[in-house]
């Protein structure tokens, strides 16, 4: 009777730990798969500062590639493409942002030069100058579409 205890408890533990175990092993892959860093998205406006949700990006040939931190998922949440991505603006984290967001972090705004979509991402300042010279960077040959975020299109 007492050795039936004992494995029920290792199931049961083995249960708890599966997940954790499992987002470990996917932040390994993602990480030798190329460089992250935390990066979070807006997934929803709400004025009150809410629908950030933490995750990390990285840059793979013309996209950032952003993940959720919490996902078993290997494919990207979201993807922005350098050639229809501009920046728009960036500012610090207001109220509730500030205490939900990465600490020391940026709000970044970028727009969808196609759709026409903003989107907001929170990350480090050095990962602000990181995207922003990425973006203003096209390589030669490429489909780069002229035209600051600042200027008409």
């Amino acid at each position: 009777m007492g050795w039936q205890i004992v494995i029920v408890t290792l199931i049961c533990a083995l249960v708890v730990l599966l997940p954790f175990v499992l987002l470990y092993l996917r932040r390994r892959w993602l990480t030798g798969q190329g460089g992250l860093f935390d990066c979070a998205y807006r997934m929803r406006e709400d004025p009150a500062g809410a629908g950030w949700v933490l995750g990390v990006a990285r840059y793979r040939g013309e996209n950032l590639e952003w993940f959720r931190s919490f996902s078993l998922s290997l494919r990207p949440k979201a993807l922005f493409g350098r050639a229809v991505t501009a920046y728009v603006h960036q500012r610090q984290p207001a109220g509730l942002e500030a205490i939900a967001l990465f600490e020391d972090s940026v709000v970044v705004s970028v727009r969808n030069r196609v759709s026409d979509k903003v989107s907001s991402l929170s990350m480090s300042p050095d990962e602000v100058l990181a995207l922003m010279s990425w973006l203003e960077s096209a390589p030669p040959g490429s489909h780069y579409l002229p035209g600051s975020a600042s200027s008409p299109r």
